[in-house]
């Protein structure tokens, strides 16, 4: 359920084509095109993902098209994944050793030695007393850093800077980034409806349901084929 072939995508493909809004501004018919496609891709795919990777997918989906307009730092990207490699460097004394681990105050050394984020590190420990504040916070990800960060930091930056602090609550920090770049609808994901699933469809592939124990969907089946008998 996690494999798609390239049939599956030249047909989600030649589908937007048909769904898309036309126009004949080639501009607009472009960015429909774009639009409904990305749309598509996501909508099929999620009804084969478990809940816990929905987000996960709709996160590579927005990093993927930053990285299409060059838009995405790959240090920082790989930063975000892994909390950078320690290389041995001598660090100093960290501030806040009463809340904070020593693994979180080695990411924090390593973010200041990206380019974005150069004297990053003084900055922290002249606010440490502030970032306890948000390590205390239920809701780290709509946290204000104190300036000049708060205004300077991209989405993807703030990811790193709450990855350090409190990396238990990314998931809602991710979700403000897919929303920012891609929009609201990949961070809601698309309730099971059979219409759609139809629609999305063609005569020579079948539907195929992975039941949960439990699950019956005979009685929705039959509901919807009375429906297009109308």
């Amino acid at each position: 359920m996690y494999q798609y072939s390239l049939d599956f995508f030249k047909a989600l493909f030649m589908q937007a084509i048909a769904a898309s809004e036309p126009n004949d501004d080639l501009e607009i018919r472009l960015a429909n095109l774009n639009q409904e496609t990305l749309e598509s891709l996501y909508r099929n795919i999620c009804r084969s993902l478990f809940a816990k990777d929905k987000l996960v997918f709709s996160t590579m989906l927005a990093m993927k098209l930053l990285e299409l307009k060059d838009e995405l730092d790959a240090a920082e990207l790989k930063f975000f994944l892994t909390g950078g490699v320690a290389l041995g460097d001598k660090m100093p004394d960290c501030p806040c050793k009463d809340w904070m681990q020593e693994k979180q105050w080695g990411e924090v050394f390593r973010l200041n030695k990206m380019p974005a984020f150069e004297g990053f590190l003084d900055h922290f420990i002249a606010e440490h007393e502030t970032y306890k504040k948000m390590y205390e916070s239920s809701t780290p990800q709509d946290f204000l850093l104190p300036e000049p960060w708060g205004s300077k930091l991209s989405k993807l930056q703030f990811m790193c800077v709450q990855r350090c602090i409190r990396p238990d609550l990314l998931l809602p920090a991710m979700s403000n980034f897919v929303n920012d770049k891609i929009g609201e609808y990949f961070i809601v994901p698309p309730p099971f409806d059979l219409g759609t699933i139809f629609k999305d469809s063609t005569p020579i592939a079948p539907l195929i349901f992975v039941l949960s124990p439990g699950a019956d969907p005979l009685n929705a089946l039959e509901k919807y084929g009375e429906q297009k008998k109308k």
